[in-house]
């Protein structure tokens, strides 16, 4: 069984709005990574920092008419991704769960499927590496077994995923062996990202 876990961590200073929520194509970002990734696994979870944020939540799967999209909300507000990575393994059925940003609109189906291809169940994750050494752990395949590790790590009043990768024993793939093109991993940060979107 696969599982998706999408991250919307909310408002984007930069943007001036939810992230999740911004149009793109007539679309919110969110939609457009549901859309993609909702045909090639078996279970999706949408991790939210708030009740006020699920409520716009809410009303966006409801026009597009997506029912299978389950709604986990974060123990605690403004933690950061590392939270909704715990709390997403948390309300996963199956062993692991890929982690997506949902600013990330441009996923391809062939970084998901080759991403699954790569993991293995005797690692903690399988983390995308770029050839400089920076990593994409918003982008990462995770094992449930690791919760006691993050919840230990935010105990600790840390909340960065670099430190939970120190603790794991992580497979690096390269990130050309997974999307080639590099579009899975684009971000929207600034209002000029979606003009770059277009191109």
């Amino acid at each position: 069984m696969k599982s998706v876990i999408i991250l919307c961590g909310g408002y984007g200073r930069r943007m001036g709005q939810d992230k999740g929520l911004i149009l793109f194509q007539d679309k919110p970002l969110l939609i457009h990574v549901i859309e993609t990734v909702m045909d090639l696994v078996d279970e999706v979870i949408l991790v939210l920092r708030s009740k006020d944020q699920q409520k716009s939540y809410e009303e966006i799967i409801e026009k597009f008419e997506l029912p299978d999209i389950r709604i986990c909300l974060d123990e605690e507000e403004d933690q950061g991704p590392l939270m909704g990575i715990y709390c997403g393994l948390g309300c996963i059925t199956s062993d692991e769960a890929l982690i997506i940003p949902c600013d990330s609109p441009i996923i391809s189906p062939t970084f998901i499927n080759n991403i699954y291809k790569y993991y293995n169940l005797i690692y903690d994750a399988a983390v995308p590496e770029w050839p400089d050494g920076k990593l994409e752990p918003l982008h990462a395949i995770y094992n449930k077994r690791i919760t006691g590790k993050i919840a230990e790590i935010l105990k600790n009043g840390l909340r960065d995923v670099q430190t939970l990768l120190m603790e794991l024993d992580v497979r690096y793939i390269p990130v050309y062996s997974l999307d080639h093109s590099e579009k899975s991993f684009f971000n929207v940060n600034y209002p000029e990202d979606l003009e770059k979107l277009e191109e």
